[in-house]
């Protein structure tokens, strides 16, 4: 019996090993994956793994009825981009959105300009339209976009180049107070100062400051616009755009370069995992516009951040790109601070349509649900086999008796 006793114990030990080797096996056969791929540095861009990707088809219709009088329209339809470290359109930019536009067709216009790039290389159709009772004017978009899951981590301070000053991106995204970045205001220096240490480098400044936004400030989805960085921070609060402008306007103080990047999201759920087949509809009220940023470091690239979503050098791959940078032009004579697609109407009753479809094309999708099954497995079978072997125990040691 006591033989027989020591030898259940020692099966009842190690069996949770063997069972979790073995059931490893199969679950892993089941997961497609490729190792993350390590940045070359090249393209001024270096230090960046792509951790996981998915690709997309991106189907975008607008169509815009005139159903009353006449009315006088003006476009700025936004492009998605293609965000890549060889473009000279994204320069010292790391993969984080391949775009191929397959389709682009625009009906019912007066005048129209295509592919225009803006100051911040962003790319846009314009064109107006005059319409009467019952005309309309349509816009069909196509695109295979491929999304790059990114992060930077273990970058050394010897691998951080030294800034030009004198380069373009410090003009376009550091130097200059302008509506929503208030660099210049004395209380958003001070804040900016009482976060960093003079000695920090770029990237330990950015990490400090990017906690700082995420820990105190706190999510409202009621704005009625974007309110900026002096807002956000008099008020403790704000959307994804009051999170990112703050952040920016924090590091700008810091001389550091950084900008604001808007698109919309597949989801708002940051653990999704998109799989070939999978579609999602939105029209003009589901679509999830949403704002992050970038900031620069010289021989490293723009590394992206969301301090809403408490990413901090790293961002996923659930959100398409549309502009780089704020305050733009807007036909005829506007200045606004963000947008995705807009019109402008001078007269006229109208309605529109907005609808964009997704499906996944394919996905390079990480085994993360493994390892936590693994894990339970593991821990329930080995409680299970400890609570056994004391009970075999207690049952050897009265049988003695």
């Amino acid at each position: 019996m006591k033989d027989k006793a020591k030898y259940i114990v020692i099966y009842l030990l190690f069996f949770p090993i063997v069972f979790s080797a073995y059931s490893t096996t199969p679950l892993l056969s089941m997961v497609s994956y490729t190792n993350p791929v390590i940045s070359l540095p090249v393209f001024g861009v270096s230090n960046f793994e792509i951790t996981q990707n998915v690709t997309y088809q991106v189907e975008i219709n607008f169509t815009l009825t005139q159903t009353l009088g006449s009315g006088n329209y003006y476009f700025k339809f936004s492009r998605i981009n293609d965000r890549l470290p060889n473009s000279l359109d994204t320069m010292y930019t790391p993969p984080y959105q391949d775009s191929e536009l397959l389709h682009n067709n625009i009906t019912g216009y007066d005048t129209i300009l295509m592919n225009v790039k803006d100051k911040f290389n962003n790319t846009h159709d314009w064109f107006n339209a005059t319409l009467g009772a019952g005309e309309k004017i349509s816009i069909s978009q196509k695109y295979i976009v491929g999304l790059n899951a990114i992060k930077f981590s273990g970058i050394n301070e010897s691998e951080i180049g030294m800034y030009d000053t004198s380069d373009e991106i410090f003009d376009l995204y550091c130097n200059n107070t302008e509506p929503c970045y208030e660099r210049d205001h004395a209380s958003l220096i001070s804040l900016s100062n009482s976060i960093v240490n003079p000695s920090d480098n770029p990237i330990e400044k950015a990490e400090k400051i990017c906690n700082w936004v995420s820990d105190n400030l706190e999510y409202t989805g009621d704005l009625s616009g974007e309110m900026g960085a002096l807002w956000a921070y008099n008020n403790l609060k704000g959307d994804c755009s009051e999170f990112s402008s703050l952040m920016i306007t924090l590091l700008r103080i810091q001389n550091i370069p950084a900008r604001k990047i808007t698109g919309y999201l597949v989801s708002n759920d940051p653990s999704l995992r998109p799989k070939p087949g999978n579609v999602w509809s939105f029209d003009v009220n589901e679509i999830m516009g949403h704002a992050w940023m970038e900031y620069y470091v010289p021989d490293i690239g723009w590394i992206a951040c969301d301090p809403l979503w408490e990413y901090f050098n790293k961002i996923d791959y659930l959100r398409f790109n549309l502009n780089v940078g704020a305050n733009f032009f807007f036909p005829p004579s506007s200045i606004i601070s963000e947008f995705n697609t807009l019109f402008y109407a001078t007269s006229g009753f109208h309605d529109y349509d907005y609808n964009i479809t997704i499906t996944v094309i394919d996905s390079n999708l990480a085994p993360l649900d493994v390892i936590p099954l693994i894990f339970y497995v593991f821990i329930g079978i080995g409680s299970a086999a400890v609570l056994i072997t004391v009970l075999l125990i207690i049952r050897i040691k009265r049988h003695k008796e």
